[in-house]
Parts: C-alpha cells; sequence; structure tokens
C-alpha cells in the first residue's frame, strides 16, 4: 500500500505542500480539491518523478527515494499524468509501446504489453490509428493504456476525466471503475470521484483538510440532510480559513 510520510514541497520558496501525512487504507482513493491545492506535485512524488523537499513515500514499505529501495518500489507504481504529449504522428500502438520502453521493458515484450493495454482499455481495434487523429476520450485512453503497460500494482490518475465532454467523462469512469488496480485518482470534480472511489482525500492550498469516506463530507455543509450535502461539505472544507 501507499505510505506518505510527512510530505513538503516548495517551488523557489513557495509552499506547494505542507506536512502531508497519509496511509492508504482502501484500495480505490479520490484525492479531491481545487486546481492548484498540490494534487499533481503529491501525485509526482507518489510517482516518483519529483522528489520532495522534505519527507518520504512508501510503496509497500519500500521507499521511492532511497537508493537501495527505490527501483522495487518504482516498478509498483505508474502515473497517469493530467497532461501526456504524444506526437500526432506515432499510432496508439507506437505511443504506448515506446513509453514502456522508456520505463526499461525491452522493445519485444514493450509491444506485446501496449496491445494488451489497449485491448484494456478499449482502444484494441484503434492501435494502429493516429494518435492526432484519435479523440479526445481516446487519447485519454491511450494515456492510461501507458500506465497500464507497466503492469504497476498501484495506479496514480491525474484528473483523467480532464478536458472530456459528458458522455466521454463518463465513459473513463466506468473503464476506472474496473480496473482491478489500487488506484488514487485525483480530481476536482466529486461526481467523477464518487462513482470511482469510496474514500476521500481532501487538499486545500498544500494543506490536508480530511481523510475518510465521501458520505461523511455532508456533516461540514451548513445544512448536512441537504440533497447536495457532499458537495456543500467539500466546498465549506476548500473555503476554511487555515488553522492558526
Amino acid at each position: 500500500m501507499l505510505h506518505i510520510r510527512g510530505v513538503s514541497h516548495s517551488y523557489d520558496r513557495e509552499s506547494a505542500l505542507s506536512d502531508i501525512e497519509l496511509h492508504m487504507t482502501s484500495d480505490r482513493i479520490g484525492l479531491v480539491g481545487a486546481n492548484g491545492a498540490g494534487k499533481s506535485t503529491l501525485l509526482a512524488i507518489c510517482a516518483g518523478a519529483l522528489q520532495p523537499t522534505r519527507g518520504d513515500v512508501l510503496i509497500d514499505g519500500k521507499s521511492l527515494y532511497s537508493k537501495a529501495t527505490r527501483k522495487n518500489a518504482l516498478s509498483k507504481v505508474a502515473l497517469m499524468p493530467q497532461f501526456l504529449h504524444i506526437p500526432g504522428h506515432l499510432s496508439a500502438q507506437e505511443a504506448v509501446s515506446y513509453l514502456a520502453w522508456m520505463r526499461g521493458a525491452r522493445w519485444r515484450d514493450a509491444t506485446r504489453v501496449a496491445r494488451v493495454s489497449l485491448v484494456d482499455v478499449g482502444l484494441g481495434m484503434k492501435a494502429s490509428k493516429k494518435v492526432g487523429k484519435l479523440s479526445g476520450g481516446m487519447k485519454r485512453r491511450v494515456a492510461l493504456a501507458q500506465a497500464l503497460a507497466t503492469s504497476p500494482d498501484l495506479l496514480l490518475l491525474d484528473e483523467p476525466t480532464t478536458g472530456l465532454d459528458p458522455e466521454q467523462r463518463r465513459s473513463v469512469r466506468q473503464l476506472i471503475a474496473e480496473l482491478p488496480h489500487r488506484v488514487v485518482m485525483s480530481s476536482h470534480v466529486l461526481e467523477d470521484v464518487e462513482q470511482v472511489a469510496p474514500s476521500v482525500w481532501v487538499l486545500d492550498a498544500g494543506l490536508l483538510r480530511f481523510t475518510g469516506d465521501v458520505s461523511e463530507l455532508a456533516r461540514f455543509a451548513p445544512d448536512p440532510g441537504a440533497p447536495r450535502a457532499v458537495e456543500d461539505g467539500l466546498v465549506a472544507l476548500m473555503t476554511k480559513e487555515t488553522d492558526s
């Protein structure tokens, strides 16, 4: 499981995360917060792509930032970034194969796992199509396929439905909900998280505001019995003044 231990991070002395302490207690977690809350930074750190200013991340007890255990820990986790630039002239097959090869797979193995991953995300019939000719929803599926191609235990999905229309969002949510992997999925849209994860971590301006079941957010709402109390509770948390 994922264990985030006292993680802080700053960009040019500007704090992005402050002393985040989290332990993954279920197989599906939604990482929720407004744009700029620190979600992408935290996921990048949890994927081993960005070393924190302070703290550490453990994957199944192995540190991502210790030379002795980094390789083993990295093999267990994969990130689907919010923005993944793939040259439009590459086919979906070529794009996923290349990214798997970049992660250390031999080319023959990379092409094999790419084919499997594209089938898993519903793009088996589109494997030879140029990425530049794919719809927005299909491009997001290619981004997911590249993460799946490394056979991770833990998937970190950074705003996987960003830029999609309602039908595409529904389709991608359903795909994620059916994956057998452990998942941490970030979003600023609570509806997307509710369809995928029963538990949430709420970030606001780099601070951890809440961990627990999605339904428990209702208790922070002005009217906990209102029809939209869960969403109202989230808004209340994210507009709460920082504790002194």
